[in-house]
């Protein structure tokens, strides 16, 4: 069966992306939804960063970020065609989308087959968008960016999914519990 041709309607099926600019507490509630047993797929960036990092000649996306953007989606259709096989609802920390929104703030085009790739995809329409939220913010080796940095992420992040017509839920900045009672509200 091809990727993105069978749509259930059931919540078990259902693959949810959770997004917003660096430092607004995705990674803080994809671990809580983990923990509480849900399949979950941390974020590709960090990952990638840590393992390029350590390596002579490693592409960050901070030096070229077309080339991080290809090792990026493919990690990320990766985990799409895992969850796939899951049978089960998935959460993911970013989705293939938000490259679009990353290159298009760093003044690059968005190539024809990453826009194939994400219409291959099934993830739901309604998206979990997190707003920048200063109090929690903070630097670290893979978010080198500044809070005004993330601000402007967050708003590229808005305008592509909106344009490719998904229904932005932005979650509320309140308790990680609180939080995840959100996002189930929305499910339902």
């Amino acid at each position: 069966m091809k990727r993105g041709i069978f749509r259930s309607s059931c919540l078990a099926c259902k693959r949810y992306i959770i997004t917003g600019g660096p430092g607004s507490g995705k990674s803080t509630l994809l671990e809580a939804l983990a923990a509480a047993g849900h399949v979950c797929y941390p974020e590709v960036s960090r990952e990638l960063i840590r393992e390029q990092s350590a390596l002579p000649q490693g592409v960050l996306p901070w030096s070229n970020l077309p080339a991080f953007a290809r090792l990026a989606i493919e990690a990320m259709m990766q985990q799409h065609d895992h969850a796939l096989a899951a049978g089960a609802a998935c959460f993911f920390d970013r989705a293939i989308p938000d490259i679009f929104g990353y290159l298009q703030h760093g003044g690059y085009p968005v190539p024809e087959h990453y826009l194939e790739a994400h219409a291959r995809c099934s993830y739901e329409r309604d998206l979990f968008m997190l707003p920048p939220w200063p109090e929690i913010y903070v630097n670290d080796l893979e978010r080198p960016q500044s809070y005004e940095e993330s601000v402007a992420l967050y708003e590229a992040l808005c305008r592509v999914y909106r344009s490719l017509g998904y229904r932005l839920h932005e979650v509320p900045k309140t308790s990680v519990e609180e939080r995840t009672a959100y996002l189930f509200s929305v499910t339902k």
